[in-house]
């Protein structure tokens, strides 16, 4: 059978969460640079200001990836048990079923009840 526990999802989010961090962080610094340019009267093309914006926009999309895996992640959290596990039943059933055919092979049997 299939456990799913929480660790192995919460770090995939968390790596995903710093990752999407950094990125913001490193935009919000290069908007910084370019406002300070144009405020010393240094021209700013807006070719730069065009680039920036698609790069915000990037990380906005990784924003909304970002929290639907958060939400898959609650979602699955929910389900787990106190005890700090769960079982994944459709895998469970994959498994089942695919025991049940090599025991039809094995056995030579017909039929063998699921």
């Amino acid at each position: 059978m299939t456990l799913i526990t929480p660790g192995l999802e919460e770090a995939r989010t968390d790596e995903l969460l710093l990752d999407v961090h950094n990125s913001l962080s490193d935009l919000r610094r290069e908007f910084r640079a370019l406002k300070e340019r144009a405020e010393a009267g240094e021209d700013v093309r807006g070719t730069e200001l065009k680039s920036k914006g698609t790069d915000l926009n990037t990380v906005l999309v990784s924003c909304q990836r970002l929290e639907t895996t958060l939400a898959e992640v609650r979602q699955k959290r929910s389900r787990i048990a106190q005890g700090g596990y769960a079982l994944d039943l459709d895998a469970a059933g994959v498994e089942v079923r695919c025991a049940l055919g090599r025991l039809r092979t094995c056995a030579s049997a017909r039929h063998v009840s699921e």
